[in-house]
């Protein structure tokens, strides 16, 4: 995950020293813009320990507006369903109760977030920028052994750090793509065994969204 960061990273700060030396390239500052994102979820920490999944199946809707200068506040909600099987097993919960079988575990995340952020060149055709968003989380776990379906639901904070880049698909184009990079951290927690549970939840997002900016 750092060489990923790091790659991200130097792919924008070449774009904006290409920027800076290339100012005929810059169109228009728009005043607001809507994204319709494809999100690669990562989870880490003890979350990562509950299930150990990469997901490909989340998305995110998210609205910007722009003040001055590239200052622009926001909103965005999304969602992330996490999912895996694992081997057969004995399993003893926290109130002594054991179940052996083949167990499937899940968990659906829905984050509703508003943020600030700022846009490094909004009138040029790569504008690079960083974000911070806070929210609430809701969460659901579930557990599968056989039977039995050991489930939880909850509402948690949430924040979250944000790097990306906006490109135009010409000077004065409507329509764009967004690339960015999230870390996410929210409050959530679940036990059922030693093995099964997580003390909070956080992870990483990779968005790739399509864009429509307004003048």
């Amino acid at each position: 995950m750092k060489k990923i960061f790091i790659a991200i990273i130097a792919v924008l700060l070449l774009v904006l020293t290409a920027q800076a030396q290339e100012q005929a390239a810059s169109g228009y500052s728009p005043t607001s813009l809507y994204t319709l994102s494809w999100t690669l979820s990562v989870p880490l920490g003890s979350f990562n320990n509950f299930i150990n999944y990469v997901s490909p199946t989340g998305g995110n809707f998210a609205g910007r507006y722009f003040l001055k200068k590239g200052l622009a506040v926001g909103f965005e909600f999304g969602w992330n369903n996490f999912y895996k099987k694992y081997p057969r097993m004995t399993y003893y919960s926290n109130d002594g109760l054991a179940i052996t079988g083949i167990h499937y575990t899940y968990a659906f995340v829905v984050p509703w977030k508003v943020g600030a952020y700022y846009y490094f060149m909004p009138s040029a055709i790569a504008d690079p920028y960083v974000g911070l968003s806070f929210g609430g989380d809701y969460m659901e776990e579930h557990i599968m052994i056989q039977e039995y379906d050991i489930y939880d639901t909850q509402w948690g904070f949430t924040m979250s750090p944000e790097l990306g880049v906006l490109i135009k698909f010409g000077r004065y184009s409507h329509w764009g793509a967004n690339i960015s990079a999230q870390y996410w951290f929210n409050t959530n927690s679940f036990s059922f065994t030693d093995y099964k549970s997580y003390s909070t939840m956080q992870g990483l997002n990779f968005n790739i969204g399509l864009t429509y900016l307004l003048r």
